[in-house]
């Protein structure tokens, strides 16, 4: 158990797996130490409330001084509190505060801000900004624009209208609407990502205050008290006169917490004047460092203040020279005075899922704030409201020899990334420094250069819809193949150690997002479709034990990233079609469904079919076990395969204690299905094996027609039973819960079971068998290749693509980019041919829509990926027993 445990578990979870889970022990100016003596540039400065470095000699000769005063008097007054409010109120002459309220923190002085609003106006209603960040507290939650902080907490905001800054018609909006009490803004959005606002938005906002008779509030916690070279950063905007400005970080020196709220006579009203206070206010301690602050401030003409302003146009300028030298790696930089943030250009997944889910779900900055810190030793942090920026918010009392430190850091940063050296970035959260990394002697296998897709597609090819298919990791060793190349080719033991990290992070941070986008997939009928990854890094062990809950919120999850895309199907893929029953309980969703199964199982059948044919066996002496026989495709698999031979093992979980009734429903479906064909004159299979041997054939048919026809569900065990009494010797089906017996027994096996894990040994398997496997993760064991050669192993699922496609370095399990899993597919085919509606769900997908969707796929351009050639076998080079060039599905 880590020791932060006892201050907030949650929270360490997050700085251990970053590396800054340290325990600072010395602070000196601009530079922290931590337990292990190891000094670090600080460039966060408590987000602004270390104003004068770390441990300023005038603010503990402040602190001291007052060596036996009291502190707390409360309902007295102490000297310093007086002198504070005095101070205070006179910082800005033109401004006319006449009052200041003394609190604890920056949210303290923001509730008494709104109290004091709604007190002077009567009105309940504040505007305040999307992007705005005004603390924690209940009430402050309310203003505040991200609902992450608001909604676990049940906040209720409804007398709260938030707004999109700049946007001056909504503005103006809010107020014709509202009988508005204020309006809050901050003159930088420090968590909204270091944005300023305006002089002309801000001009508006003062206006439509006055003309509404609503409180101008500004935030000033972060802006104010010398961060943009001002007391109050709201001074350099013309004509504009706030009725309420709320002060806080800086104001403590960087040694106690405190706030202040100021406010003109027209603010205040006797109510707020006899029901507001607070204990720890008006503290003898805080306000004598408060005027500490205040008075450092002003020393030699406000020196600090002209200090920042200068520093400030050289960190502005260094930065956008960052952004100019590197656009591959930081796409934009914003901010003003000692208020930056740089943001790092996302990944798209080409090179790695794990960079496109890290990107897309927050943590990528952590991350380069881990390496900034533990390589580096500079301290920055991402923005609470925007994790995709990197906030860069320094003491005033920075140097420009510390700002080239920083850019030095950044450049290196930026160098790593360019040449996709993420081993050496990200060798910090495995406890090393990049020079420990070493990597093994495998050659680096270069990517062939990608297709032009373009050219396929012509001058101005239609596009026929867009499509999200949902994926995840087959198994925990699968993770690490989602990392960049340069981690997958470390040696083995440090491959072992980023593995281990990844599941513990991922044992949490599991959220699914968008990984990789195809813009252009082409149709053989003509035109293209667009689609996206959508990835979860949950292993199907894991993702099979969440409990219900957790299972339906990580499907809503999936669903609104895919609708976050505008997809308009969403394919489910490995285990999200198992933990939704089969896409049953996302049907609703309010876009069309697809599990892919219907054309995995014919695709594998048929697949398992041309692999028997193509080895010679003869279908009138070949039996077949369907292992898995009552899931979705292996049933489906199962009633295909009897179009083809007529001896059949369907095989369930011994576990189970329906299961060989389930199996036996099934087998009734098998019959029906070759009863209907035997009408339509098939000539194959179970079809013609009951048309030479079945007895009393038209009153069995006639009989079979009734059970199938009759209100409810089809009698299927009563169709078995009828079927095989009128069958001389041996029934050509036989269900069994032993897949040992199954497998001894069988010339060819198709496989298709949710195990979630490899089971089938090598010793069960028939002479010469030949295997598909349509399993993700597969079925059986690794060893089957190496112990049993005279075995035909292949994977099953994968088909041919419409046109070789590659979906980033990884692709999804590897394959070449002519292959593909036939789930994916479907989704891909049915997203080409426009559907409307949900196909292939739940765990009784009706077999003639299998057959259309396998049909309508292969119209489109895919294909079996089994094929002969005058006899011979082309198998390619994916088996599923090996998973030496398999990576994972995130």
């Amino acid at each position: 158990m880590s020791e932060n445990c006892y201050l907030n578990p949650d929270r360490d979870y997050l700085l251990r797996h970053v590396q800054l889970n340290k325990t600072m022990v010395r602070g000196d100016g601009v530079y922290l130490y931590d337990d292990a003596g190891n000094q670090y540039l600080d460039f966060l400065a408590q987000y602004g409330a270390v104003p004068f470095g770390h441990n300023p000699d005038h603010a503990w000769d402040a602190l001291c001084a007052g060596r036996g005063e009291p502190s707390m008097v409360q309902p007295f007054y102490t000297p310093a509190a007086k002198a504070l409010a005095q101070e205070l109120v006179s910082l800005e002459p033109t401004f006319n505060f006449s009052y200041a309220v003394l609190s604890n923190s920056g949210a303290e002085s923001v509730e008494a801000a709104l109290k004091l609003a709604r007190a002077a106006t009567g009105r309940e209603v504040i505007i305040s900004l999307r992007l705005g960040f005004h603390g924690k507290t209940n009430g402050a939650l309310t203003i505040t624009g991200n609902p992450v902080y608001s909604e676990p907490f049940l906040v209720d905001s409804a007398q709260s209208v938030k707004i999109d800054p700049e946007d001056i018609e909504q503005l103006e909006r809010a107020f014709a609407e509202h009988d508005v009490a204020g309006f809050i803004f901050e003159p930088v959005l420090g968590e909204g990502g270091m944005q300023p606002l305006s002089a002309t938005y801000i001009q508006r906002a003062a206006a439509l205050c006055k003309q509404h008779g609503a409180m101008l509030i500004a935030d000033e916690i972060q802006t104010g008290l010398g961060r943009l070279g001002e007391f109050f950063s709201i001074k350099r905007i013309p004509d504009v006169r706030p009725d309420i400005l709320c002060l806080s970080k800086a104001l403590g020196g960087g040694l106690v917490p405190i706030g202040a709220t100021l406010c003109t006579k027209g603010a205040w009203t006797e109510a707020f004047g006899m029901y507001h206070s607070s204990t720890f206010a008006n503290n003898q301690v805080a306000c004598r460092v408060a005027l500490a602050t205040l008075a450092k401030l002003k020393e030699n003409d406000c020196a600090v203040m002209r200090h920042v302003d200068s520093i400030s146009d050289y960190l502005d300028q260094a930065l956008d020279t960052l952004v100019e030298q590197y656009p591959d790696v930081f796409c934009h930089h914003q901010g003003a005075g000692l208020m930056h943030s740089l943001r790092l250009k996302p990944f798209c997944g080409a090179e790695s899922y794990f960079l496109a889910h890290a990107s897309i779900q927050g943590y990528l900055v952590p991350l380069i704030c881990g390496y900034l810190v533990n390589v580096a030793k500079i301290i920055v942090a991402p923005l609470f409201n925007r994790q995709d920026l990197l906030r860069i918010e320094p003491s005033l009392i920075i140097e420009r020899e510390h700002i080239d430190r920083l850019i030095r850091a950044l450049e290196e940063c930026a160098l790593l990334i360019r040449n996709k050296q993420f081993s050496s970035l990200f060798a910090y959260v495995v406890g090393r420094q990049p020079e420990e990394i070493s990597y093994s002697c495998k050659p680096v296998i270069e990517l062939p250069k990608e297709v032009s897709y373009e050219a396929q597609l012509g001058a101005h090819p239609e596009r026929l819809g867009s499509f999200a298919f949902l994926i995840h990791p087959t198994s925990a060793e699968d993770l690490l193949n989602i990392m960049p190349r340069s981690i997958i080719d470390l040696d083995e033991s440090h491959k072992r150690e980023f593995q281990q990290w990844m599941a513990s992070w991922f044992s949490r941070r599991f959220e699914p997002a968008p990984v990789f986008h195809a813009p252009r997939i082409a149709s053989k009928l003509g035109g293209y479709v667009e689609g996206w990854l959508i990835a979860c890094p949950l292993p199907p062990e894991r993702m099979i034990r969440l409990p219900k809950q957790q299972r339906m919120k990580l499907l809503q999850q999936y669903v609104e990233a895919a609708k976050s895309v505008n997809a308009d199907i969403i394919g489910l893929g490995a285990f999200t079609s198992i933990i939704s029953r089969g896409g049953m309980d996302i049907v609703d969703a309010g876009v069309p469904i697809t599990t892919g199964n219907s054309f995995t199982a014919i695709a594998s059948a048929e697949s398992l079919h041309k692999a028997l044919v193509a080895t010679g066996k003869q279908a009138s002496t070949t039996r077949i076990a369907v292992v898995g026989a009552a899931g979705s495709v292996g049933r489906l698999a199962a009633i295909h395969m009897a179009s083809h031979y007529a001896s059949l093992i369907l095989v369930g979980n011994s576990a189970n204690a329906q299961a060989l009734d389930q199996l036996s429903e099934i087998a009734g479906e098998i019959y029906a299905q070759a009863l209907l064909q035997m009408q339509q004159h098939a000539r194959s299979g179970l079809a013609e094996y009951l048309r030479h041997h079945l007895q009393d054939r038209q009153s069995v048919i006639a009989r079979c027609n009734q059970l199938l026809l009759r209100d409810g569900a089809p009698d299927y065990q009563t169709v078995r039973q009828l079927v095989e009494a009128n069958l001389p010797g041996t029934a050509p089906i036989e269900v069994s819960v032993n897949i040992e017996y199954a497998m001894r027994n069988a010339h060819g096996v198709l496989s298709a079971t949710s195990a979630g894990h490899s089971f089938i040994e090598p010793a069960w398997l028939r002479q010469s068998a030949v295997v598909c496997d349509a399993a993700r993760p597969p079925d059986l064991k690794d060893c089957v290749r190496d112990e049993r050669p005279d075995v035909l192993v292949f994977e099953g699922g994968v088909v041919r693509f419409v046109e070789p496609y590659r979906f980033g370095r990884a692709n999804i399990l590897g394959f070449d980019p002519t292959l593909n899993l036939a789930c994916l597919s479907e989704t891909v085919a049915l997203s080409m041919s426009g559907v409307k509606q949900s196909y292939s769900l739940g765990n009784r997908i009706p077999y003639d829509q299998a057959l259309r969707i396998y049909r309508l796929a292969l119209s489109h351009g895919f294909s079996d990926c089994i094929a002969t050639t005058e006899g011979e076998l082309d198998l390619q080079r994916h088996l599923c027993a090996s998973q030496e060039t398999a990576s994972a599905v995130l």
